[in-house]
């Protein structure tokens, strides 16, 4: 039987189960191309991150596609060191992509970190908290959430 090519969220949306990750994408100018390329060629879920620092080469590829943003399926993640404001984060997400909205944004991962150590003055599950109140606050803005790097087990014993 042939894998589906989508998976239903919990919000009803439709992502497809194939897509173009854009993590360590090479020298200058591949993010953009390979996005480009990838939706020239009927890719239609990207996933890029605050932490890979190529939001803005994805948003760029998106353009010179030309295929429209509502044909895209388009992920991105909250970084480690932005945990203590998850909307300002998202904000500059969507200002590096171009995009009025995400269509999926993960908490990368459950660790908020600060000055490149763990910031323990801050709680992951809040952290989620907020993420579900900006959810709920800004619909226009991101369509789902969900947790990138997390096992099940960890997220059981929470």
């Amino acid at each position: 039987m042939p894998a589906s090519k989508y998976v239903t969220l919990n919000t009803g949306a439709q992502m497809p189960t194939l897509g173009l990750g854009t993590w360590h994408p090479g020298g200058p100018g591949t993010v953009e191309q390979a996005v480009e390329v990838a939706l020239k060629h009927g890719y239609r879920h990207l996933d890029t991150a605050q932490a890979y620092s190529n939001e803005r080469q994805v948003g760029e590829g998106i353009k010179r596609s030309g295929v429209p943003r509502e044909e895209i399926f388009l992920t991105t993640k909250l970084n480690n060191t932005e945990h203590a404001d998850p909307l300002a984060a998202l904000q500059k997400s969507l200002a590096a992509l171009d995009t009025p909205y995400v269509d999926l944004w993960l908490m990368h991962w459950p660790c908020p970190v600060k000055d490149r150590k763990p910031d323990r003055s801050l709680n992951w599950l809040d952290t989620w908290k907020v993420m579900e109140a900006v959810l709920e606050a800004h619909p226009d803005k991101v369509h789902a959430i969900g947790v990138s790097n997390v096992s099940a087990p960890f997220l059981g014993s929470s």
